[in-house]
């Protein structure tokens, strides 16, 4: 079998791959639009939640989703 996950980047910089690339990868990979999540990180702000010491709010939602 041929590998999915191909990426050489992790974290931030993989979150910034999906979100700078084609947006189909981000739907593929997350299960949500570039659209929906921005909405969910305006959202999150919105509430109070900020980035953490060392993962950036972004990051936590693409972990959360994936």
């Amino acid at each position: 079998p041929e590998p999915y996950h191909t990426s050489a980047l992790t974290g931030e910089d993989w979150v910034i791959e999906l979100l700078c690339g084609h947006p189909d990868h981000i739907h593929t990979s997350l299960g949500v639009s570039h659209h929906v999540f921005s909405t969910l990180i305006t959202e999150l702000r919105n509430a109070g939640h900020t980035n953490s010491q060392y993962v950036s709010l972004e990051e936590q939602l693409a972990i959360f989703l994936h």
